[in-house]
């Protein structure tokens, strides 16, 4: 059986989910399509992917799943979109932060409706993808679809409630982590090795690292940060210095600050959606 896949918005992070699904979808059986509202995406590198510029009904009717993933501004004409043209047995996937499954499923009436919230290493199978617990997983095509997340990467299942804070840690932490290599690489080339050089090192020095933690999981921060550092020698030199700055508790603050904005997303939604019915 074919299913369409069918994703509204050609934003970044539809274009990673494109590129992580494009070499899996004989396997999957998938037919995948973009809907888009305008052809600025071309100016993003996006002419080998398939997209049909602005609102095409056939392609939605034929959809058995719909991935959402507009700007905020574009949700109410996106839901009208889906009302109007997708069939009820459809499987809608919300990929938009602050929005939550009660605003979806009141827009969506009677949909079966699934909140999720990648990042961006998806387009490498590497990805994140954070799905929230709801009666959406029950739908039939759960199953496919989340074989289709796992090409993408490592799937978390957890409760809605830390969809927001998963947000600010994980949808938005390659950001920190390319803030950090950025740093790094620049550090490098102040030192004299050159830029692509500098650059390569701080790349796969993250990757190494990332990939020790993930094979001892048992073994804290503190733990790992030990197996590089020895009493006096270079590393300790940097951590002191890092400290003496208070890196890590603005990191801290940073990611919380994210999570505050996630949060606050969710309930400005969820009041303008409350006016709009007093309103009406």
């Amino acid at each position: 059986m074919m299913i369409h896949l069918t994703m509204i918005g050609s934003g970044n992070l539809t274009k990673t989910f494109v590129l992580g699904w494009i070499p899996h979808l004989d396997r999957l059986h998938m037919n995948l399509s973009v809907l888009a509202r305008s052809e600025k995406y071309r100016q993003r590198g996006w002419e080998a992917i398939p997209i049909a510029p602005g609102l095409n009904p056939e392609i939605l009717k034929a959809a058995n799943v719909i991935i959402l993933s507009v700007k905020p501004k574009d949700m109410g004409s996106a839901l009208k979109e889906i009302r109007t043209y997708a069939s009820p047995e459809s499987l809608v996937v919300s990929v938009l932060a602050g929005i939550s499954l009660s605003t979806l499923t009141d827009e969506l009436p009677g949909r079966a409706i699934i909140r999720t919230m990648p990042n961006i290493a998806v387009a490498v199978g590497q990805g994140t993808i954070v799905v929230a617990e709801s009666a959406g997983l029950e739908h039939a095509l759960w199953p496919w679809f989340k074989q289709a997340l796992d090409y993408l990467g490592h799937i978390v299942i957890t409760d809605e409630s830390l969809v927001d804070p998963a947000t600010a840690l994980s949808g938005s932490g390659p950001a920190y982590v390319y803030l950090l290599l950025q740093a790094i690489s620049d550090a490098g080339q102040a030192m004299g090795i050159p830029a692509e050089l500098a650059r390569n090192l701080a790349v796969r020095t993250v990757r190494g690292a990332a990939e020790v933690a993930l094979d001892n999981p048992e073994a804290s921060f503190d733990d790992l940060i030990s197996w590089v550092a020895s009493p006096g020698g270079t590393t300790q030199a940097a951590l002191d210095r890092l400290k003496q700055l208070q890196v890590s508790n603005s990191l801290r603050e940073a990611v919380l600050q994210a999570g505050a904005k996630a949060a606050g997303m969710s309930m400005q939604t969820t009041r303008v959606q409350q006016l709009t019915k007093e309103e009406s």
